[in-house]
């Protein structure tokens, strides 16, 4: 045993003379700076520009290897990049088999230490890099297992990492094939596994992703501090965005099929997304369907600075699934019930049909409030400004149980249905009410406004005027018959004229103008009594009011401060006039003797008697 031991001494002895001779006689014939002018040119003739700044210089510990010093680069994707200092290590055996070709290269490890570089891409805003670290081990392309781990720091210091076992493939001419496993990208407190495989040959790649809980609010919050300019949003629920994870399969090909499914987990709500894009025919279809949707939890809370919905692009994530796809998309989303704060939507159903930032919204059904939406739309937000148009189909809407949703006071009832077309411009809500255009009608079956009632209204004014009481029984609030209308949107409000309905012997008759961006409206109305009495339990109608037009005027608002009651008053000047002489008839019967029948035309016999009874008093 002692005679081997002997013998391999004397062996790794010899080995080690043989490389120190090796090292002498490389350094002191071959100097790799000599090179960098045909690395540089090189690297030109693949799309590269590369300045060797520094020197490159031999490394024999702990491998033998080469050390290359200030590298510059740039190509169409990084704008400017640098490399402090670019290791590459050969293994001895490596070293020994002197066939070399691109698929057998003596390179056992690559390390790049901190580096830098500004990626751009078009689009979208660029992106700088610092302290990039890469380090590849066991480094094969044939096939064999290479180690590869890279990290950096993205917005300042916000780390980026990734590790993997990677197979390359190599055909003689280029790489054919990679396959990652054990694949782990960490962006700071975001974690993705999963494996990749992609056939270069092919432009196929197929994998499978996944991902731990992520607490999504947590990280906006981390971003926040790295970049101030960007905001969070407020939402209403203070667990929202705090679990959220996905699994993910797909099978890309830039140049034929390719097909994505997705599993998407946000707070416990399952989201299937299904994604299908055929690069051959330019189309792309997307499903999204879920059971439910808790939206309340996502929007800003009632009250808060962020309800007012001021932030521009509000239409920026509607085009964003269309602007990253060249050709022509279609989004399909259904969902069994989204639930607001007051109210839920079930049953929806849409379709997004577009190409770029052109979008027509083809088809939209939901049933809410008692009732259904359906609707369709068009979106061009190829300007500046983004411009819309808007065709919704309302039936059997429950108003008291829009209202109640809406202002939390269910005051009004019936059963709307109504359709308008409307067009628009803008990026923001006070914008898009501004310039508001269009048309449309509407109805409400058996409406209910339980904060007054008009009958009573109409009765105790008259009574005030001719001195008769307004006895009769009023509900609480009004009853009233089928109410019809027009619409029409134009500067900020909605007009809504042609009005028409009616209570007892009472037709009312009017129009009516929304103030959107203040949330007040004023209703111009005329009451007609086309009887002795205002309904068969209603108060007794003066003659002179029968078959007269009594304007009435209301104005309310509707913010969410209201406390929905409207001021409703008849115009006193018009019904003075139709009942000054009742009065004076009246004064003249109590206190002059004059008999009503004498002046139930004109009045001038009460006049001239009041005239000569203050005459008498007081003199001339």
């Amino acid at each position: 045993m002692s005679e081997i031991s002997k013998w391999l001494k004397i062996i790794a002895l010899s080995m080690l003379a043989l490389i120190m001779a090796a090292i002498v006689g490389i350094t002191s014939f071959v100097d790799p700076n000599d090179y960098a002018p045909d690395i540089e040119a090189v690297a030109g003739d693949n799309q590269l520009i590369l300045d060797i700044q520094g020197d490159i210089s031999w490394q024999f510990f702990p491998q033998l290897g080469i050390s290359v010093k200030r590298i510059v680069f740039s190509n169409n994707v990084i704008s400017a990049g640098s490399i402090d200092e670019l290791v590459i290590t050969a293994g001895l055996l490596n070293l020994l088999n002197t066939d070399f070709d691109q698929a057998n290269l003596p390179i056992d490890s690559i390390k790049v230490v901190n580096g830098r570089a500004r990626y751009i891409a078009p689009n979208l805003l660029p992106v700088q890099f610092d302290n990039i670290a890469i380090s590849i081990n066991n480094f094969s392309l044939d096939g064999g297992e290479t180690d590869f781990s890279a990290s950096a720091a993205v917005f300042g210091d916000l780390p980026l990492s990734i590790e993997a076992t990677v197979a390359l493939s190599h055909d003689g001419q280029k790489p054919n094939r990679v396959n990652a496993t054990n694949l782990q990208l960490n962006v700071d407190q975001i974690s993705i596994n999963g494996h990749i495989n992609a056939d270069l040959e092919n432009a196929q790649i197929v994998g499978k992703l996944s991902s731990p809980s992520i607490n999504i609010r947590r990280q906006l919050k981390a971003i926040q501090l790295k970049l101030p300019i960007f905001s969070i949003p407020v939402m209403a629920s203070a667990t929202a965005l705090t679990d959220v994870h996905f699994n993910s399969e797909f099978s890309i090909n830039s140049k034929g099929y390719s097909n994505y499914t997705h599993q998407l987990f946000i707070d416990n709500q399952k989201f299937d997304v299904t994604v299908e894009a055929d690069q051959t025919t330019g189309l792309m279809n997307t499903s999204v369907t879920s059971n439910q949707f808790r939206l309340h939890d996502y929007l800003p809370p009632q009250g808060s600075p962020s309800n007012n919905m001021q932030t521009g692009a509000i239409f920026a994530p509607l085009a964003l699934p269309f602007v990253m796809w060249s050709g022509e998309s279609q989004i399909e989303l259904s969902v069994n019930e989204i639930t607001m704060q007051t109210f839920s939507v079930r049953n929806l159903y849409s379709r997004l049909v577009g190409r770029a930032n052109f979008i027509q919204l083809t088809s939209l059904n939901a049933d809410l409030l008692g009732g259904q939406l359906n609707a369709t739309a068009e979106f061009d937000l190829r300007d500046k400004q983004p411009s819309f148009t808007l065709k919704p189909q309302l039936n059997t809407i429950d108003l008291s149980q829009a209202f109640l949703a809406l202002t939390g006071n269910p005051d009004v009832g019936g059963e709307l249905s109504g359709g308008v077309a409307v067009s628009g411009i803008g990026d923001n809500l006070v914008t898009i009410q501004q310039s508001l255009l269009g048309i449309g009608q509407f109805s409400v079956i058996n409406p209910i406004f339980s904060t007054f009632n008009v009958e009573q209204t109409v009765c105790q004014s008259a009574a005030m005027l001719s001195g008769s009481n307004s006895s009769g029984s009023f509900a609480a609030g009004t009853q009233l018959d089928t109410l019809e209308g027009n619409l029409n949107f134009a500067d900020g409000q909605l007009i809504i004229s042609g009005i028409n309905t009616a209570i007892g012997n009472l037709k009312l008759r009017g129009r009516s103008t929304v103030q959107m961006i203040e949330q007040r409206y004023t209703l111009n109305a005329d009451a007609l009594i086309n009887g002795s009495k205002s309904s068969p339990t209603g108060c007794a109608i003066n003659q002179r009011l029968q078959n007269q037009l009594i304007p009435f005027k209301c104005e309310g608002d509707f913010g969410p401060n209201s406390d929905g009651t409207p001021n409703c008053m008849p115009d006193q000047k018009v019904l003075g006039k139709l009942l000054q002489n009742t009065l004076l008839e009246k004064l003249g019967q109590k206190y002059l003797g004059v008999d009503s029948g004498k002046s139930t035309a004109s009045g001038d016999a009460t006049k001239d008697a009041l005239k000569n009874f203050f005459q008498k008093k007081f003199g001339n």
